[in-house]
Order: C-alpha cells, then sequence, then structure tokens
C-alpha cells in the first residue's frame, strides 16, 4: 500500500478534468482490497459498472467503500468516523466525490503507521 500526497492527487484530480480521479479511485479501490485480503472491493470492476450506470454505481461504493474502510482501520486499532461513509455518499450525490476520495486517503495514509 503506498502512501500519496492528497495534495498532488486534488490537483491532478482538477487539471486532469476528472480523469486522475478515476485512476485514483481505482487505486483507493486496490489498497482497500489488500487491506482485506480478500480481494473485496474489486475496484476495475466498480470503476465499469460505474460507467455502464451512468454514474449509479459509483454512488452505490462512494458508502460503501468507506464502510470497508473504517471496518479495516478499526480491527487495526485506528479510530474511526462512523460519519465517513454518510459524509462521502452525500459528496457525491453533489457532485464532489473527490471529497470522499480525499477523506479515504487519509485514513489510508494513516494506516501504515499502526500497521506496524
Amino acid at each position: 500500500m503506498e502512501r500519496r500526497d492528497l495534495v498532488k492527487m486534488v490537483l491532478l484530480t482538477v487539471l486532469t478534468c476528472g480523469i486522475w480521479g478515476i485512476v485514483w479511485t481505482y487505486q483507493i479501490g486496490n489498497d482497500i482490497a489488500q487491506l482485506r485480503g480478500d480481494g473485496r472491493p474489486s475496484p476495475l470492476t466498480d470503476i465499469v459498472l460505474g460507467f455502464v450506470t451512468c454514474g449509479i454505481w459509483f454512488v452505490v461504493i462512494s458508502y460503501q467503500w468507506p464502510k470497508l474502510l473504517n471496518d479495516q482501520a478499526a480491527s487495526r486499532g485506528k479510530r474511526v468516523d462512523d460519519n465517513l461513509p454518510v459524509l462521502a455518499l452525500v459528496a457525491c450525490l453533489f457532485g464532489f466525490q473527490i471529497v470522499g476520495l480525499a477523506l479515504m486517503q487519509q485514513i489510508l495514509n494513516d494506516l501504515p503507521d499502526t500497521r506496524g
């Protein structure tokens, strides 16, 4: 799992008009799957479903992924915010999926320190 600079990721997403956001989404999903160890979520499948459903699936994963990430953070002894899935969902509904991505990335950046 790689530590990523939040400012760089947000700037790349904005400067590429969201294209880097797709890559970033894949990276976050892959990191969550590595933490879980069971291959879930499947980021490539989720991204394809997001496009096939015209974005509806992105709304679904904006709730599911933070919930999975919270579970993994809690199991590693990190204090979690139970409101993260709802916050990411509401941000996504209003067109600000980048907020959810940034919040998840922050948690992922903090996890390697607690993993040992």
